[in-house]
């Protein structure tokens, strides 16, 4: 199997040396609510974020397009593992997302997964990395989340798993659930350096659109 490293040389690519502070700064999630809750006001680079949702189409996606569309504006890859469909191209570009920057991968296991996540944190070459595990270990969670914080990356991560409650090494935990067809209300269980707070509803119309996944 050929490495991230690999597949990214193909083309142009960022190189990891350059355009540092783009990538250190914290990104509003477009949302005056969701801003008003996240530490630091927005979506931190180095921090990894578990999205939580009772299956699909609840519009799980929908509260990190506004940043996506912010970060695929850099000359770097939004980096899609193992992502349950074919994201919209139409839908992403009327969000405001390029989606030539968009790299998919569907690995072919778990692990395979986990590998590439931080191949891709680490690589320097993503903007953003988003993954959909079908498994949750803390360790893996942990190993994530190092990479992460050591290369200003950002990381959302939707566990195809129920919560654990014994805690997690993410820097951030939410839960979406739809309350009407463009009302999320989501609740955070884990804010590094905050306490979770209330439940609340998140309209999504507030930003234009809505994605259901």
């Amino acid at each position: 199997m050929a490495s991230l490293e690999q597949v990214l040389q193909q083309g142009q690519v960022w190189q990891a040396q350059q355009h540092l502070h783009p990538q250190h700064q914290t990104i509003s999630s477009g949302y005056a609510a969701l801003d008003e809750r996240l530490p630091n006001g927005g979506w931190q680079p180095g921090q990894v974020c578990e999205i939580y949702h009772q299956g699909g189409g609840v519009g799980e996606l929908s509260i990190v397009i506004p940043a996506l569309a912010k970060l695929s504006q850099q000359a770097r890859w939004l980096l899609w593992v193992a992502p349950p469909a074919i994201p919209y191209a139409p839908a992403l570009e009327l969000a405001g997302v390029r989606s030539e920057r968009i790299l998919m991968v569907h690995p072919r296991s778990y692990k395979e997964a986990v590998w590439c996540m931080e191949e891709g944190l680490k690589s320097g070459h993503c903007s953003a990395v988003l993954g959909w595990l079908q498994e949750w270990d803390k360790q893996h969670i942990r190993r994530l989340q190092i990479a992460a914080a050591d290369h200003h990356s950002h990381c959302w991560l939707w566990p195809q798993t129920g919560l654990d409650t014994s805690g997690s090494p993410a820097a951030l935990r939410l839960e979406v659930a739809r309350q009407q067809a463009d009302t999320l209300q989501v609740t955070f269980h884990k804010r590094r350096g905050s306490w979770p707070c209330e439940p609340f509803n998140l309209h999504l119309s507030d930003h234009g659109y809505a994605l259901a996944g």
